[in-house]
């Protein structure tokens, strides 16, 4: 009796269809995989976290990058003397420049900060021509007035000296070019949005250029925006 043994080649016919529904329901798995990463990577974007957004809570230390942009007028007879018609910028020009800063929330409402910064102003070539640079280094306060951690309203106080020099040309309201020490304070409000914020202060330097021994006040509006990080 002939004895048939089984045939050891695969059964092509019996595997293959198999094997093929085994590689498309992974590739409908790793396709889902795909489509899910991609809409969670959509949804975090769209959504930012609260925790990374905060700005004001206590114990927060915020890193303040901005520009200046500064509306300048003289504010005493001083300055006027060799005048006629004192208008703004008839003595300086608007300057413009920026900073650096720190700020520590101490509770959600006060928090102190240090500020470090400079601008630069030309002079009307009816005045004599030439710039003054302007560098208050300063510390104070921030009183958060309406808002919540991230979108708020506030008032600021600041207060230091400013260094006054780099002044060029002829003389400057009857004083040679030279650098001097003056006081410094400023006060306003800002408004935080998340990460940036802009702010409208009044600043006042009661000695500019002091070291003539001219007593120049002189007062200018710092417009502010810049970045929370």
């Amino acid at each position: 009796m002939e004895t048939i043994f089984p045939s050891t080649r695969p059964n092509y016919i019996k595997e293959y269809p198999m094997n093929k529904k085994v590689a498309i329901v992974k590739a409908k798995s790793g396709f889902r995989g795909v489509v899910m990463a991609l809409a969670l990577l959509m949804a975090g974007l769209a959504i930012p976290a609260k925790s990374y957004a905060v700005t004001s809570a206590p114990g927060v230390w915020d890193f303040m990058i901005f520009g200046n942009y500064d509306m300048v007028s003289p504010n005493t007879g001083e300055v006027f003397q060799n005048t006629t018609a004192p208008t703004w910028n008839n003595e300086l020009n608007n300057g413009y420049g920026g900073g650096v800063g720190v700020a520590y929330w101490f509770n959600n409402v006060v928090a102190f900060r240090i500020e470090a910064q400079t601008s630069r102003f030309t002079i009307p070539t009816a005045q004599g021509g030439g710039s003054l640079q302007s560098s208050p280094l300063t510390g104070g306060v921030e009183f958060k007035l309406a808002g919540d951690t991230e979108y708020y309203l506030y008032a600021a106080i600041d207060a230091g000296a400013g260094y006054e020099s780099n002044m060029t040309g002829q003389s400057f309201f009857g004083t040679a070019s030279h650098s001097s020490w003056s006081t410094y304070g400023d006060a306003g409000l800002g408004l935080n949005l998340s990460w940036v914020f802009i702010e409208a202060k009044f600043a006042y330097l009661p000695q500019a250029l002091s070291g003539s021994g001219n007593q120049n006040a002189l007062w200018y509006v710092p417009l502010t925006a810049g970045f929370n990080f």
